[in-house]
């Protein structure tokens, strides 16, 4: 697509609408479902919101998922009036994503949640744990075989051979592998790869051991009905403002925090469908206060912060 075009989004391989409209067309039945796994600017959900498919859109990118965001959000406006589009639509993290697509920052936040006695001399553990060595494995994706070459090339070999030495029948080293995921088969080859020593290898696996820890701290808002509007008293996105090292009560104003606030009158409990869309314009702030409609039952309210993290909640 040429950013000159009317289309343009500025998206580097963002491609034609009416491209992806034949594609779709011809590939899918009426009331399909349309899968883009690298969606980029959106143009296969936003062509299939049009065309009355319903569909699921994937990106690793963040700028990615926001200008899609906004890119659907538009067409569902031009869509109010047709009951026959799917125009409500739900943005998701898979596996943390939003937290740990910064993974120096994860990395300290997961020696803090496992409580870990952090190594900073060392450059193959991280740090020391219950009597056992910790190294942390990449955060940001599954740990594989491919990753154990660099970790064995910084094992201290030599203490290794003086302990065998020493004590042959007691394990060289105990150590505790931290990971986002791992392959099945991890622990049994880097046994193999070492196996004139013996280790003690364990391995926890965030997702799956530690799935109930706390990895950040949740956003906070008060939002209440006051004389006929919805008014948002404060937003306190928590993990924006230790990254900013504000403090509840050095928030002048919420608004300076908020990337958007979006509103559903009347939530069915399963899918959001914004009534109000509040993405303010450069050097602008959110409003904060919306006028309720009368038919207005369950209310949805999503505030997302400058980080776009996202907070939840229902007002009735």
């Amino acid at each position: 697509m040429n950013n000159s075009d009317k289309e343009g989004l500025g998206y580097p391989t963002q491609k034609p609408e009416r491209l992806v409209e034949r594609i779709i067309a011809s590939s899918s039945p009426n009331d399909g479902l349309v899968f883009d796994c690298f969606m980029g600017s959106g143009t296969t959900q936003a062509v299939a919101m049009k065309l009355g498919r319903r569909f699921i859109g994937a990106d690793i990118n963040l700028g990615a998922i926001q200008t899609t965001t906004k890119r659907l959000l538009s067409v569902a406006k031009e869509l109010a009036d047709q009951d026959d589009k799917y125009t409500g639509f739900e943005v998701y993290n898979v596996n943390n994503y939003d937290f740990f697509r910064n993974p120096l920052e994860a990395k300290e936040l997961i020696i803090d949640a496992l409580e870990i006695q952090k190594n900073d001399a060392g450059n193959v553990y991280d740090g020391e744990l219950d009597g056992r060595m910790v190294r942390i494995m990449p955060v940001n994706r599954i740990a594989t075989k491919a990753d154990l070459p660099e970790l064995i090339a910084n094992l201290p070999i030599k203490t290794f051979e003086r302990r065998k030495a020493e004590s042959p029948s007691d394990p060289v080293e105990k150590i505790t592998l931290v990971c986002m995921g791992h392959e099945p088969d991890l622990k049994a080859s880097l046994e193999q790869e070492l196996a004139e020593y013996k280790l003690d290898i364990a391995i926890v696996d965030i997702l799956r051991d530690k799935a109930e820890l706390q990895l950040k701290r949740e956003a906070e808002a008060d939002v209440s009905i006051v004389n006929g509007k919805l008014v948002i008293h404060s937003f306190y996105p928590m993990n924006l403002m230790q990254k900013l090292s504000l403090r509840k009560e050095y928030v002048e104003d919420w608004r300076q925090l908020a990337e958007s606030v979006m509103i559903d009158w009347n939530f069915d409990g399963v899918v959001m469908a914004p009534a109000v869309t509040d993405i303010p314009g450069k050097n602008e702030l959110v409003g904060g206060v919306y006028e309720v409609p009368s038919d207005a039952g369950t209310i949805k309210v999503k505030i997302t912060d400058l980080l776009s993290e996202s907070l939840e909640m229902e007002v009735r």
